[in-house]
């Protein structure tokens, strides 16, 4: 990114906080990857402590690169991780990257992950070192899917046995946020067009 971060910056949601990951958080991360509800429409092996320790030393490596990577999602009355929000992959010379995402199921439904996405796309995006943000979704995870389309991206079609979850071949579909059409959704409306 345009200054390098060397670690995710912490960015305050309504009762969360984006905040970098820690080894500390392995505990936490994998009580709620073990969980089938949670990995079930996803990519995700089954999880293992091993598992998660690589996903939070990939993360911490991956940003002190200077590439963004994951950020954790806490709660902010106790500093909880209860999910991670970012990317899995970062082009710098083709400018685009991955997002990826997943959240404890006792926090389904609430908003949290929607907030979440929101204020990683506005720190990407404002970085200028973006121009495309995408993600892969399994065509059966409509919850996934409505978040996406919520935050503004378009289903750009469906590639077929894209990936293997669990030692089955599954088609995913590919959805995209262009900087120009996120930068276009920022701005307010005009009040004729408000009464519209």
């Amino acid at each position: 990114m345009a200054d390098k971060p060397q670690h995710p910056p912490a960015i305050e949601l309504d009762g969360a906080r984006l905040r970098p990951l820690r080894v500390a958080d392995a505990d936490a991360l994998y009580a709620y990857l073990r969980d089938p509800v949670v990995t079930e429409l996803t990519s995700y092996p089954v999880a293992s402590v091993p598992m998660v320790e690589a996903m939070i030393e990939r993360s911490l490596s991956r940003w002190a690169a200077g590439e963004p990577y994951r950020w954790g999602v806490a709660l902010q009355h106790d500093d909880q991780l209860v999910g991670t929000c970012g990317f899995n992959e970062w082009s710098q010379v083709h400018r685009w990257a991955e997002l990826a995402f997943d959240l404890a199921q006792a926090h389904w439904g609430k908003g949290l992950m929607r907030q979440a996405v929101a204020a990683v796309l506005q720190w990407t995006f404002r970085q200028d070192q973006v121009d495309r943000v995408h993600a892969f979704v399994r065509v059966d995870n409509r919850r996934s899917e409505r978040l996406l389309e919520r935050s503004g991206f378009v289903r750009e079609g469906c590639l077929r046995s894209y990936r293997v979850c669990r030692g089955q071949p599954h088609d995913f579909y590919i959805y995209g946020l262009l900087r120009s059409d996120w930068a276009a959704a920022q701005q307010p409306v005009g009040a004729d067009e408000a009464r519209r």
